[in-house]
């Protein structure tokens, strides 16, 4: 399912019609103008995305050309990047490049984000409620995850202003991924000015003990692994950590789905018959990475324009305890995956998902 870009649908719409009469090849300012906006489009989601495949790509031909000096020079560059630090305060120009890819993506899909109940939400933030987020599913790329960037961090202050002030608690919201993509050239810098960090016990304790919100996605990269197509696969039962953290802090767990992530990239998974599943799941587990190869528009990291649709449900209270039970967290976490449920079942039809099943594991 693709969506057309709908500021070009938008254009079409607000010209009024003419006779205007071209010759057969020539170009319409319109269509310039569509061409030039979605050339700008297709670079700024290669550059959010296809960083990976660029370090890949100059490694390759470091590794043919080796010994050669200039391939030293440029591996000896490469991981002098990986290591240079990525802390705050961040650099303007990349806090603004941030800005141009969350707004650029968003637009593109398109992708939404909207709320059950934003209103009691915003209210419990400004009084320094922790919440952590369970965004699913996880998909090939958890591309949702910009919805939250420009939501949060890369909005306009006019919006910001009309929703009653975000604090900078509100705004230092962060969401959490593999640690194993920080370790890329690059990327790791990109996705840390777009409102990423990588996911350990400790960040996330601290954040949500200083009442800040963290988004993450409990199925992680186990769940790219279980993924079936056709079906909405959720890897929750076995994910208690992130419950018994936020027991622990008192932070609020918050369901959210998006719709027609699973539909943004096409995929090929290593596994039966090649080789055992048990040996692939190995794979993925020891170095954080689904063992997959995944295309999109061109067979290039851009994603095809599904829309992407997230709704954030009612946050669910938890009572704060330092030393929770099992029984405790196991409860909880089924607290959650109703919730999730319910979240899933009452939205999907207002989203174009009224024949999708929903399978948690």
């Amino acid at each position: 399912r693709r969506a057309p870009d709908a500021r070009d649908a938008s254009d079409v719409l607000a010209t009024p019609p003419t006779m205007t009469m071209h010759a057969p090849g020539a170009t319409t300012p319109h269509a310039a103008r569509s061409f030039a906006h979605r050339a700008r489009t297709n670079a700024v989601l290669f550059l959010w995305l296809g960083l990976i495949h660029v370090n890949i790509f100059i490694l390759a031909c470091a590794a043919v050309a080796y010994p050669h000096p200039g391939a030293v020079a440029v591996v000896a560059a490469l991981v002098t990047v990986a290591v240079l630090p990525r802390a705050p305060p961040f650099p303007r120009f990349g806090v603004a490049l941030a800005r141009s890819i969350a707004r650029a993506a968003c637009g593109y899909f398109p992708a939404t984000l909207t709320f059950e109940d934003e209103r009691a939400h915003l209210d419990a933030a400004r009084d320094g409620q922790a919440f952590v987020v369970g965004l699913e599913p996880h998909g090939v790329l958890p591309l949702s995850i910009i919805s939250f960037a420009a939501y949060y961090a890369h909005g306009d202050e006019e919006v910001y202003a009309m929703k009653g002030g975000f604090t900078p608690t509100m705004r230092s919201a962060r969401a959490l991924a593999s640690a194993a993509i920080f370790n890329v050239p690059f990327v790791r810098h990109l996705w840390t000015w777009l409102g990423l960090d990588p996911i350990s016990k400790r960040r996330m304790v601290d954040m949500l003990r200083a009442g800040r919100t963290v988004v993450m996605i409990p199925g992680g990269v186990a769940e790219c692994m279980a993924m079936e197509r056709g079906v909405e696969t959720l890897y929750l039962r076995k994910r208690f950590g992130f419950i018994k953290v936020a027991i622990q802090t008192g932070a609020h767990l918050v369901p959210a789905f998006t719709f027609g992530q699973s539909e943004a990239y096409g995929y090929w998974r290593l596994g039966p018959p090649f080789v055992p599943k048990r040996v692939a799941n190995w794979l993925s587990e020891t170095f954080a990475f689904a063992p997959m190869v995944f295309w999109g528009k061109f067979c290039s990291p851009i994603p095809y324009a599904t829309p992407l649709h997230t709704v954030v449900g009612k946050a669910i209270p938890v009572k704060q305890n330092d030393n929770p039970t099992n029984t405790e967290v196991a409860a909880k976490l089924e607290e959650f995956i109703d919730a999730m449920t319910t979240l899933f079942e009452t939205h999907k039809a207002a989203n174009g998902c009224s024949g999708a099943r929903l399978r948690v594991v």
